[in-house]
């Protein structure tokens, strides 16, 4: 990379924040809660339905469906696949909302690597995650004041990997796209975006082996984040 790098944003969920593990542990705290409903199953039963049910809303946001009304239908898809008669769907959608951004679980190197580059680099991030959520996890995590700006896509009315979404961070940040590092796990929402409006793509390659778009790739890529930040110590 010969560009200067000015800023470095990044994704929030499976980036940052490790949102499965935040999901179990909220998991954990609603079979706590309802011990006479969940302990037939086991965790395991119970984590198999929730991620089903996870997957199935997450392609509808991402689809472009609205926000509203998805977390509920989340929890009666996973009360249907569980088979369970009683209406829970409310109580664990409080129960999620409450406790899922403050749970402990930040990624790996999360929290020293941003809080190492914002003495050097402006600090952002840019998510498709909602805003209630968001704003809570980066502020459990300590994250909050070492960001110079959280551009969510809710908030604005555009997704990634539209590049309008990075376009109005750096009009934010009154820095030019090549300035400024994206780092994201997906690679088409995140790699693609950032590439298709101009920045520089760091791949935080969790697993993956295939690249799915040639023509995008990243500058970058990690299966950690601390490799990052030896990187960006050299840079």
């Amino acid at each position: 990379m010969k560009e200067k790098i000015k800023a470095v944003l990044f994704d929030v969920d499976d980036t940052l924040f490790d949102r499965s593990l935040a999901q179990r542990k909220v998991l954990e705290i609603i079979v706590r809660q309802f011990p006479h409903i969940f302990d037939a199953f086991g965790i395991e039963r119970v984590a198999e339905a929730f991620t089903e049910s996870d997957r199935i809303t997450t392609e509808d946001f991402e689809a472009g469906a609205p926000f509203d009304g998805l977390r509920q239908k989340r929890s009666r898809l996973f009360i249907q696949l569980l088979d369970i008669q009683e209406d829970l769907a409310d109580a664990i959608t409080e129960i999620y909302v409450r406790d899922y951004p403050t749970v402990d679980a930040p990624m790996p190197g999360a929290v020293p690597l941003v809080k190492e580059l914002s003495r050097r680099f402006i600090i952002g991030v840019v998510s498709n995650g909602l805003p209630d959520v968001q704003y809570r996890k980066l502020e459990a995590m300590g994250l909050h004041q070492s960001l110079s700006c959280i551009v969510l896509s809710e908030e604005i009315g555009i997704r990634k990997p539209d590049p309008r979404i990075f376009h109005y961070t750096t009009r934010l940040l009154q820095l030019q796209p090549s300035e400024c590092l994206y780092v994201g796990d997906s690679y088409d929402s995140d790699v693609v975006g950032a590439k298709t409006s101009g920045m520089l793509a760091c791949w935080l390659k969790r697993g993956q082996s295939v690249i799915p778009d040639e023509h995008a790739k990243a500058d970058l890529v990690i299966s950690r984040l601390k490799q990052l930040g030896e990187i960006l110590r050299e840079y």
